[in-house]
């Protein structure tokens, strides 16, 4: 059993026994207190840095990632973003440094300790920002990356320990290690380190990660697998809204919790094949774009195998010549599909609490281009359906707190009350 550890520091990754491993756990809880000696502004500059280096068209990240969610990264690095989040979130920007008013009671926050972070295989990009919330509650961070994806992690903790002294603290906060993900041995080590453990991916992979035994009073946040849509009045969208919900579907390959797999059309049955020509028009309109990448090719089996099944059972479907882009088309209501492959349903939609009756409870958002009256109907037909995120359309992907229901940076703290 080999288990691959990435320095933070440089481009070496060491290969260790599960001894070795295990030993390197138990040292981890010994980096807490520099990262505890660091302000949140020294914290904030070091990671300002990197998104000054990262944003620069000459840096080799940038070329990298640019098509790969690097926008999302570089707004949530900005300064004035994460003093935002921490506000939100701690209800104070400085309540770990010192004594604050906190949301009608004066405390102060210290972080939990030890984080742990299963690396999704579908969108890494959303794993960073978990370790970076870590980082910014002054807890330390065991990694376990994905197989299934290039790791963001290390080349990004590089950059951040290049940027001074407090970057380098802040890298050095953070372990990454690699091993197949069905390991059961490391994952447990792992999890037995851990004062809270945050698992990314499908339902095998977070069920795997909720049953590994933890620190007595850890707790455990699940993110995925989940489940998102669309709901639109068709008169109301301009042909940007279109293109913004085409861009929605495709951006992440669609495997993102938030891509969108189906689209309800307010009140027009006999309108969704004019529906289904408006997205037609919108994808035709991006697929040059260097963000729409081809499927893998056992991807696009599955996808014309679906589209020739669709068509011999007299389904509705109109699609690109390639795997660009299918769209399948019902004429009612009825439970909510995804398929992934670059799938967009189009349903018809009469009354909101029919549509409530055929959300999967694992919908997290839902986008939507309504009238003031129409959304205030959605919301309250739909707020005991497990919904999360309710977003205009083209901001499906842009994350902001609450996530999934909960306050991430409170998970990570433990509050003191100060009286006197």
């Amino acid at each position: 059993m080999v288990i691959r550890y990435h320095s933070c520091t440089g481009s070496i990754v060491k290969e260790l026994s599960l001894e070795q491993f295990t030993a390197k756990l138990t040292d981890i809880a010994e980096q807490a207190r520099p990262i505890r000696n660091l302000s949140i502004d020294e914290m904030i500059q070091a990671l300002y840095g990197v998104y000054q280096a990262w944003a620069m068209p000459s840096h080799p990240m940038y070329h990298k990632y640019k098509n790969a969610g690097l926008a999302y990264l570089l707004a949530f690095l900005h300064p004035e973003s994460i003093k935002k989040l921490l506000t939100r979130g701690l209800r104070s920007e400085f309540v770990l440094d010192r004594i604050s008013e906190a949301g009608g009671f004066k405390g102060i926050a210290v972080p939990k300790g030890i984080v742990g972070h299963w690396v999704a295989g579908n969108v890494p990009l959303l794993s960073l920002i978990s370790v970076l919330q870590a980082v910014l509650t002054k807890n330390v961070s065991i990694v376990k990356l994905s197989s299934k994806q290039e790791d963001w992690i290390s080349p990004f903790l590089h950059s951040l320990a290049g940027t001074g002294e407090a970057g380098r603290v802040m890298a050095e906060a953070v372990s990454v290690f690699s091993f197949p993900g069905e390991w059961e041995e490391p994952n447990a080590a792992m999890a037995a380190h851990c004062d809270v453990r945050i698992a990314w991916g499908g339902q095998e992979a977070v069920r795997s990660v909720a049953g590994l035994k933890g620190k007595d009073e850890s707790n455990t946040l699940i993110f995925g697998p989940k489940y998102s849509c669309s709901v639109i009045d068709p008169l109301l969208m301009s042909e940007q809204d279109w293109i913004s919900l085409a861009r929605d579907t495709v951006l992440f390959q669609q495997l993102a919790c938030s891509s969108p797999h189906a689209v309800i059309v307010k009140g027009r049955a006999n309108e969704v094949r004019e529906i289904a020509s408006q997205l037609e028009n919108a994808f035709n309109k991006i697929t040059h774009l260097p963000y729409y990448e081809p499927l893998e090719a056992g991807e696009s089996v599955k996808l014309l195998e679906y589209r020739a099944a669709a068509l011999i059972n007299g389904e509705k479907i109109k699609s690109s010549r390639g795997t660009e882009w299918t769209i399948h088309t019902h004429e009612r209501l009825q439970p909510l599909s995804g398929q992934g492959m670059r799938i967009i349903h189009v349903y018809p939609c009469d009354h909101w609490n029919e549509l409530v009756k055929y959300l999967p409870s694992s919908i997290q958002t839902i986008s939507h281009r309504l009238d003031a009256y129409s959304f205030d109907a959605l919301v309250h037909a739909s707020k005991y359906s497990g919904v999360s995120r309710f977003v205009s359309v083209g901001n499906a992907h842009t994350y902001d707190i609450p996530w999934d229901g909960m306050l991430v940076l409170d998970q990570l703290v433990r509050w003191i009350r100060v009286d006197g």
